[in-house]
């Protein structure tokens, strides 16, 4: 039989659970604490911040690139989905997740801190991240589809003052059940070092902790496009491209005759 294991209230809120008095409570009091946090951090002065993460990219001269974030608890589908949209749209995929894991495998010393701090579970600084994203976008005007990111609000902070404001966030909703079932049956086969039991909970903390406040304070700007992900990739996308289809985004696939 395999051992479930509790997790705080807010994720069981988030992933399904029944709405009572308190959950309510706590979910009232995350997002405002979300966002003062996230306001706090923005007027804070910046210290110690490499150039290189911070110097503005923009796509043209008086306009932003145009970027779709695709974020989800782990195992929610975000890779699958985001290949989907590649083939409909065209678009420019950057995964956060695969950019610090090609980091790690090149065996710099970066590379040997991102795989420290990926085997706890935990989100790598927003600099090295910021930066693997700024260089993966140099040259391409995009449009760019990045997912697994921003999973914090320092994340959130360090994009929006390098790169461009966050306009629109794909979330993925799946239950903690199903994404611990997927995460571990892709444990057979990954060789990914986080694809084990006891990282694969460390995640969900994290992204109770961390990546959930981030939805909240971009569902406070009404950015957020929420989609179930429990059914057939098939079924997921094509609820997903409802949202897509309001874009300016042309299909690469010819219309059918």
């Amino acid at each position: 039989m395999r051992t479930r294991f509790a997790l705080p209230l807010l994720l069981q809120l988030r992933l399904g659970a029944s709405l009572t008095p308190a959950t309510t409570r706590l979910r009232a009091g995350v997002s405002r604490h979300a966002v003062s946090m996230l306001a706090a951090h923005d007027a804070a002065p910046q210290h110690g911040s490499t150039a290189s993460a911070h110097q503005p990219h923009h796509a043209g001269a008086d306009e932003d690139p145009s970027i779709y974030f695709v974020m989800g608890g782990p195992g929610s589908g975000k890779g699958t989905q985001c290949e989907k949209l590649v083939e409909e749209y065209g678009m420019v995929h950057l995964s956060a997740g695969d950019l610090l894991r090609a980091e790690v495998r090149s065996g710099s010393e970066e590379g040997q801190k991102i795989a420290r701090v990926i085997k706890e579970g935990k989100i790598v600084v927003s600099e090295t991240t910021v930066g693997l994203l700024r260089k993966a976008m140099a040259g391409s005007k995009g449009p760019f589809l990045i997912d697994g990111f921003p999973r914090s609000l320092e994340n959130l902070q360090a994009f929006e003052k390098a790169i461009s404001p966050c306009k629109f966030m794909l979330f993925l909703e799946v239950s903690e059940a199903e994404m611990e079932q997927r995460l571990l049956k892709r444990g057979l086969s990954s060789g990914r070092s986080d694809d084990n039991v006891e990282t694969i909970r460390k995640r969900f903390r994290t992204f109770l902790d961390d990546s959930m406040p981030v939805i909240d304070v971009l569902e406070e700007r009404g950015v957020v496009h929420r989609f179930s992900a429990e059914a057939s990739p098939e079924e997921v996308f094509s609820r997903v491209s409802d949202a897509f289809a309001e874009q300016p985004l042309a299909p690469t696939k010819a219309a059918a005759p």
